[in-house]
């Protein structure tokens, strides 16, 4: 058909005002009305508060003549409009496109109705006779079409799809005879389709028109659909030197669908530039950009066409490679696009009532009226056509082009590179082979997943992070991790809806947690792409503003300026003075404040650009477990061959024992961190540290009988601390047990004196059995509430659990031998933060 179907899909605010007292029931707008057998279909916009209505009628011309391509229903659309404007209708409209044409006209009442239908009526079959009046415009509408010709005749395909009308290169003025053998198949039942779109009198004026008329003529069969390109077909490649700048590349992908629906729907997901294919393309490092979509419903099914410009570069070895990858790209996401949406049955309908223009409305009723589903079982066929322009010469004035069907069209149908291989022989075959490998690689799974079905839960949990953590931080950037992943939440918060998306943020994992329920009527499957999608477009595919960044450092940095933080931030920098955020993987002050926004926007890139790893907790089946884990990779921006691997970790260097102090505001409470490096490359040294941690903690720990005035027989007030626990951090790649202790100033170093009296005893053999027996119940506690949370399910289904399983737990001996070689007081690094004495200006 002529003019591509667009999808309005723009939202109407109707405003409805309740009416006191009782009155007639008012029946429901029509969309159809009965004309009676012999005439062509009628299809009805009903709806009052236009100032004036429309008429439309629509014909298919597919199968007559194809050898003149969009010639026939230039020329008969011509031929009609010019006809109505000899009576009188000056305002009418026609439009032709590749395999049909439409026209359209106002209305201003029902008798103006009546009288369009009646026109229309005559002036599509009254025969054409030798010296018919209107052959000159249709010349001149012919000459107009052979002033836009088709860039190359390999784009004949999309010309199908999209309907467009372009000049085949034998656009001569038809004959009266031609002229009437075209009207004659065309204009008759079948291929004829009206609409009226206004009030009531208007849609009565029209099908009485129609109905007191004469009974229509068929017109000629539809063909039969035209085979689909064979599933395994080779991109085709083209020369566009002139078309494009030297360099540049275009490529145009198609997707045939048996449902018209389904491909106007996918348009509207294709086209938004703020959509998938929009972002996966933008992440690509390749610019890349969507130059249309156009989704457009046909007699025998529907086809999706878009067209993407790739920037012009200099020639460089990987030319082919860049434009192919981002081919194979777009080509993936038509087929998952158009294979997904969901498109109702009456989608005509809903997008003619949607029209704001009576005109559209009409157009659109009366031109999805002729639209049909493929009788195929195949329901989807995708296309790809590459055009590159020669990066050594200058653009050229293109010549014309030949004849779709000509010899020379044949040849290029026979050899779809044919004139690329004219000019550009090693891009072209090299292009061909790229796409080849970039499907491949968009194919092949590259995240890493690890999936758990735990059915009937009331979320699904999707984490996706990296597993290079803070490895590449240094001290000059510390933190600049942690702002990707505080800025991908905020980024993807922003249009998650009802899901929620966090920021993960540990020293062996940088990424976003999303998760959420179903809404009304979401499958599962549908719940797992949609948060997969909300997690994955955020930190794996598009780009991270400046806006979203700066917010994220303000953020991080208010953050760090917690007390806590800031004496965490201060151990860091001591334990592992090159590589601070291996320990607080939220960084510095320093670190953040010296990190620019483009050193952050690297960080991002290198962090998407290496492994990534996927957990997602599914609460329906595996299924849909399978469905987040595809969702997640798609997004996932790769070429061919790339290896994906953390970089080499680098030496953590000595720690800097010794005491450190921070300054705290005036009247805050004093606090005090003791910490003991711990082994990172021995796991048995690792386990040990988390037992002999949880020893020192609790209630009924050794910090408290140390520290705690009750907890070994004392007052309250004789306390030493107020509060006070023991951790591993760092862990894996600096781990450390941390005491923390919180006491008023006056009593803070005698809190660390007796902290570090109790190491020194631990170090000399005093760990007991009853102390082992109460770290394993504190362990096990811990775990117990750590496996209640599902956020924390997701998190360790992530990491894995670094133990083999049934691995026994540290003997006495062993936690003893650990002490004993690890609790020395020569080996402590602490952290003393007291708050600035307060001044007293009175004199």
């Amino acid at each position: 058909m002529s003019r591509p179907a667009r999808a309005w899909l723009v939202g109407v605010a109707i405003a409805v005002q309740a009416c006191g007292g009782g009155g007639p029931a008012l029946r429901p707008p029509r969309t159809s009305v009965a004309v009676g057998a012999g005439r062509p279909l009628l299809s009805v916009v009903e709806r009052d508060g236009d100032p004036r209505g429309a008429i439309a009628v629509t014909v298919s011309t597919s199968g007559i003549a194809p050898e003149r391509a969009a010639t026939v229903a230039v020329a008969l659309g011509a031929l009609v409009e010019e006809r109505l404007g000899a009576r009188g209708i000056t305002e009418a409209a026609a439009l032709g496109g590749w395999d049909g044409w439409r026209l359209r006209v106002l209305v201003a009442s029902g008798a103006d109705a009546a009288r369009v239908v009646d026109a229309l009526r005559d002036a599509m079959l009254a025969p054409v006779p030798a010296q018919d009046p209107a052959l000159p415009a249709v010349a001149r509408k012919v000459a107009a079409l052979a002033r836009r010709p088709l860039p190359d005749p390999v784009l004949v395909d999309v010309a199908r799809c999209t309907g467009e009308a372009y000049g085949a290169g034998n656009e001569a003025a038809p004959t009266a005879g031609e002229l009437e053998a075209w009207r004659r198949d065309a204009h008759g039942l079948g291929r004829v389709a009206v609409a009226a779109a206004g009030d009531a009198t208007i849609v009565d004026g029209a099908a009485a028109a129609l109905t007191r008329g004469p009974a229509w003529p068929r017109g000629a069969p539809l063909p039969a659909p035209a085979p689909w390109p064979a599933a395994d077909a080779p991109p085709v490649v083209y020369d566009a030197s002139g078309e494009l700048a030297p360099g540049g590349a275009r490529f145009v992908v198609t997707a045939r669908t048996a449902s018209p629906e389904r491909a106007v729907a996918a348009s509207h997901v294709l086209g938004d530039p703020r959509g998938p294919l929009a972002s996966r393309l933008a992440a690509l490092d390749v610019p890349a950009r969507v130059r249309s979509v156009v989704g457009t419903a046909h007699v025998d099914g529907g086809c999706v066409a878009v067209t993407v410009d790739v920037a012009p570069r200099d020639a460089s070895p990987d030319a082919a490679a860049r434009v192919a990858t981002a081919a194979a790209l777009a080509r993936q996401e038509l087929a998952v696009e158009v294979g997904d949406v969901e498109a109702p049955p009456d989608l005509g309908s809903v997008l003619a009532a949607r029209a704001p223009d009576p005109r559209d409305a009409a157009e659109l009723s009366a031109w999805w009226r002729l639209a049909g589903r493929r009788p195929a079982k195949e329901e989807l066929s995708i296309g790809l056509i590459i055009g590159v322009a020669d990066p050594r010469d200058s653009p050229a004035p293109p010549s014309s082009p030949a004849s779709p069907a000509s010899p020379a069209a044949a040849g290029a149908a026979a050899d779809p590179a044919g004139r690329a291989r004219g000019r550009l022989p090693a891009l072209g075959d090299a292009i061909r082979a790229e796409v080849d490998r970039a499907a491949a690689a968009w194919r092949a799974p590259v995240v890493e997943a690890r999936t758990r079905v735990e059915r009937g839960q009331g979320e699904l949990w999707v984490l996706l992070a990296s597993p290079c953590g803070t490895i590449a931080e240094s001290a000059r950037d510390a933190g600049a991790a942690a702002a990707v992943a505080v800025a991908a939440a905020t980024h993807a918060a922003s249009r998650a809806g009802d899901a929620r998306v966090e920021p993960f943020v540990a020293p062996d994992g940088i990424g976003v947690l999303a998760h959420g329920s179903a809404r009304a009527a979401e499958s599962p499957q549908a719940l797992a792409r949609r948060l997969a999608d909300a997690a994955a477009r955020a930190f794996a595919a598009d780009v991270l503003d400046a806006e979203v960044i700066a917010r994220a450092r303000t953020a991080l940095l208010a953050r760090l300026g917690d007390i806590d933080e800031r004496a965490l931030a201060s151990l860091g920098a001591a334990l592992t003075p090159n590589h601070p955020s291996w320990v607080d993987p939220l960084g510095t002050s320093f670190g953040l404040a010296s990190a620019s926004d483009e050193a952050i926007a690297m960080r991002a890139a290198a962090l998407r650009a290496g492994p990534l790893r996927v957990a997602v907790v599914a609460n329906a089946d595996a299924q849909q477990a399978a469905a987040a884990v595809q969702a997640v990779d798609r997004w996932i921006a790769r070429r061919p061959g790339e290896a994906r691997v953390c970089p080499p970790l680098p030496g953590a260097g000595p720690a800097r024992v010794g005491t450190y102090a921070v300054d705290l505001p005036a009247g805050a409470d004093a606090r005090a961190l003791l910490a003991v490096p711990v082994p990172a490359n021995d796991p048995a040294a690792r386990a040990a540290a988390r037992w002999t941690a949880a020893a020192l903690d609790g209630p009924g720990g050794l910090l408290a009988r140390a520290l705690g005035g009750p907890a070994r027989g004392d007052d309250a007030d004789s306390a030493l601390a107020t509060s006070w626990n023991a951790a591993v951090v760092g862990d894996p790649r600096a781990p450390a047990i941390v005491v923390r202790l919180t006491a008023p100033d006056a009593q803070l170093d005698a809190a660390v004196a007796q902290s570090r009296a109790l190491l020194d005893r631990l170090r000399r053999g005093a760990l007991r059995d009853e102390d082992r027996a109460r770290a394993a119940a504190a362990l096990a506690r811990a775990a117990t509430e750590a496996a209640l949370d599902p956020r924390a399910r997701a998190i360790e289904l992530w990491r894995g659990d670094p133990a083999p399983a049934g691995a026994p737990a540290p003997s006495l001996d062993a936690l003893r031998s650990f002490a004993s070689s690890t609790l020395r007081d020569d080996a402590l690094v602490i952290v003393a933060a007291r708050p600035a004495p307060r001044l007293d200006y009175r004199q």
